[in-house]
């Protein structure tokens, strides 16, 4: 079992722990104890020593396409608009992915997300013409990585004759990891406009109750238009109507949606994903961060940097008062429901570590700690990465594979993808 003590840093989680000279005891996948540096490097164990850098919990990116993480530099027709861009980039995409470029984009994705903190991932899947066993590629590919993730493939009626192949891949792999530790399913959704009336009624009869769903709602006025156009008040009372939603729903965007689908989520209580970058690559409009509190952040498969996100939120209102409990608050209450064991700095519970290359000058506090995370810490700028007690990333290196022997596999594996894409 690996012991080791990890500190002479600034830990903080954002809320209660803010502990200069701190220092964290790891022994095999959970922490054994946080205190002082100059007490736990007594400890007969390895010691690692961060020289002063921001020690900080394990970072969710709770809404991710690791598909898409092989498509740039892809060259595409008109993506003008939102709908082209679906259909002539991302639609076209996932309509040729198969293993092997599952199996490598999901890779890259989980490495890049490593390299910038991430520990944790909601991954909402799309391989229309591969799909049955599509979720158990990428359950390996994390296993692989040591990193948790709630996976689902995203049900949609672009390809209406695999719709039932689709809705099996969801709840077959829902049962398979019901007991995992790291690995857990939900029922993945496209949007409310790419799915009829009749195929949310007979997901609604065949999922489980206690299921959660994961879904584009309201990502574009496209989707509350369709829904509005069918009789319902919204995009989220659209998915109500079928008895879909539970307060371990997924909701990401929220960007077009009513007064009543508000008041639906403030009942339900599910996750509400916003992602910033992707909301303004795609010009669908902004999120409504002073109506809707309670949200964390997603990178939609525009990287895997939460960092990013949360500093490009943060310049989109920098006077809102709460935005720290975005990414640290928000952020452990989200794993709560998933990983209830990993989503603190606690004795116990699992080791999700981030050490970041930041070094502050002036003491870490509950006041300015937004101001440290936006202004001290650079992009890419993550010194090591701990999952479940395991050191994927320290000194510039990924730990458990050899990063250049996948680079070659996945500039091979591109080439494929592109002969496939352009044909």
């Amino acid at each position: 079992m690996d012991r080791y003590v990890i500190g002479n840093g600034f830990i903080c989680d954002g809320e209660r722990i803010f502990l200069k000279d701190g220092g964290i005891l790891v022994e095999g996948e959970r922490i054994k104890k946080i205190g002082k540096w100059e007490d736990l490097k007594k400890e007969d164990c390895e010691k690692i020593d961060v020289k002063g850098r921001m020690i900080i919990p394990g970072i969710l990116n709770a809404h991710h396409h690791s598909y898409s993480s092989l498509a740039c530099g892809l060259k595409t027709k008109d993506i003008s608009t939102f709908p082209k861009r679906l259909k002539n980039l991302w639609w076209k995409l996932d309509s040729i992915l198969d293993k092997e470029l599952i199996y490598y984009s999901t890779m890259k994705s989980l490495i890049d997300g490593i390299k910038n903190g991430t520990t944790m991932v909601f991954d909402h899947h799309a391989s229309m013409g591969f799909i049955k066993g599509s979720l158990n590629i990428i359950k390996d590919v994390y296993k692989i990585c040591y990193i948790k993730g709630v996976l689902s493939f995203e049900v949609s009626e672009r390809s209406k004759e695999t719709i039932k192949e689709q809705i099996d891949e969801n709840i077959s792999f829902y049962f398979e990891n019901i007991k995992d530790e790291n690995i857990k399913g939900l029922f993945g959704l496209h949007a409310n406009f790419t799915l009829s009336d009749k195929t949310l009624k007979r997901i609604g009869e065949l999922k489980p109750e206690e299921m959660g769903i994961h879904i584009h709602c309201g990502e574009s006025v496209i989707d509350y238009d369709y829904c509005k156009k069918k009789g319902y008040s919204g995009t989220v009372h659209r998915l109500q109507s079928f008895n879909l939603l539970n307060d371990l729903s997924i909701l990401a965007h929220c960007v077009h949606i009513s007064n009543r689908d508000l008041k639906i989520i403030e009942q339900i209580n599910p996750v509400i994903v916003s992602n910033p970058v992707s909301n303004a690559n795609n010009r669908i409009g902004c999120f409504n961060f002073m109506k809707i509190k309670d949200y964390v952040l997603g990178s939609d498969g525009i990287g895997s940097d939460i960092i990013y996100q949360f500093k490009f939120r943060f310049f989109q209102n920098s006077q809102q008062k709460d935005i720290k409990d975005l990414f640290f608050k928000n952020m452990k209450l989200t794993k709560k429901k998933f990983f209830p064991d990993a989503d603190d700095f606690k004795e116990g519970k699992k080791a999700d570590i981030v050490v970041l290359d930041y070094i502050p000058v002036m003491d870490v506090d509950e006041d300015n700690i937004v101001s440290h995370l936006v202004f001290g810490v650079q992009n890419r700028n993550v010194f090591i990465t701990i999952s479940n007690g395991k050191i994927l990333f320290k000194d510039g290196k990924i730990t458990f594979i050899d990063e250049d022997a996948l680079f070659n596999e996945i500039k091979k594996i591109t080439g494929h993808l592109k002969r496939k894409f352009y044909a």
